[in-house]
């Protein structure tokens, strides 16, 4: 069984989409398609009567169903029917940006914190697909970056145990610069977004995804009204 994405073109590159249950990580520059693939993802779910749940750790909730609102997808129905969820944990990331001041104060990590409010929601709601937004708020209140990283691991093995399906949303600048993260994660698929020649490009290549045979080469994607396509020619 796999877990389709509902992108065109997408799952048939990693043999028909995600293995259940394991931890996905979507990365890329501000601007390459991220959160539309989870949103792609969580819809499809929804599509499937699977519930979905969006785990906003900086943005408004509002704000993003707002933007997504120009697609032809109509996230707006799924989350009127319950069958998406939005979790803005903006509040608790403000709260732990403050207490790094005294951490003295901190008695439990923001990482900590974030999966209490997950594995609730999940349980409560027979929550099936995962969108976490994004991976670098995670680190907040950890330490130094030994202690960050023992902490984003604890994070990843904890979300293995929910018999969800999730995927992590991971701004990333310089594709080459991987971070402990990526190593963790089951999968790994880089969102380019470059300029080639005197125009901008925007490709999708598959980095990891194992138990999956898959190719490494970048493939051409565009996003329209109907959201992210990706093309079978490489770029």
């Amino acid at each position: 069984m796999r877990i389709r994405t509902g992108i065109s073109g997408f799952d048939s590159l990693v043999q028909g989409g995600f293995i259940p249950n394991r931890v996905y990580i979507i990365a890329g520059p501000p601007g390459a398609g991220k959160t539309t693939f989870g949103i792609h993802f969580l819809i499809q779910g929804a599509k499937e009567g699977e519930r979905g749940l969006y785990v906003s750790l900086t943005e408004d909730p509002r704000n993003i169903i707002e933007d997504m609102s120009s697609f032809s997808f109509n996230l707006k129905r799924y989350t009127l029917a319950g069958l998406i969820l939005f979790v803005d944990m903006g509040p608790l990331s403000i709260q732990y940006m403050n207490a790094l001041k005294d951490r003295n104060s901190i008695k439990s990590t923001y990482a900590e914190e974030v999966f209490k409010k997950i594995s609730a929601l999940v349980k409560m709601k027979n929550v099936k697909r995962i969108v976490i937004d994004s991976v670098l708020t995670l680190r907040y209140g950890s330490g130094n970056a030994e202690e960050q990283n023992r902490e984003i691991a604890r994070f990843f093995r904890s979300l293995k145990d929910l018999k969800a399906t999730t995927l992590i949303l991971s701004e990333m600048t310089d594709l080459s610069n991987y971070s402990p993260e990526h190593y963790m994660a089951h999968g790994v698929i880089f969102l380019h977004n470059f300029l080639n020649g005197n125009s901008m490009t925007r490709a999708m290549q598959v980095i990891k995804m194992r138990g999956t045979n898959h190719s490494c080469d970048m493939h051409r994607m565009e996003i329209g009204t109907d959201g992210i396509r990706v093309f079978p020619q490489k770029v």
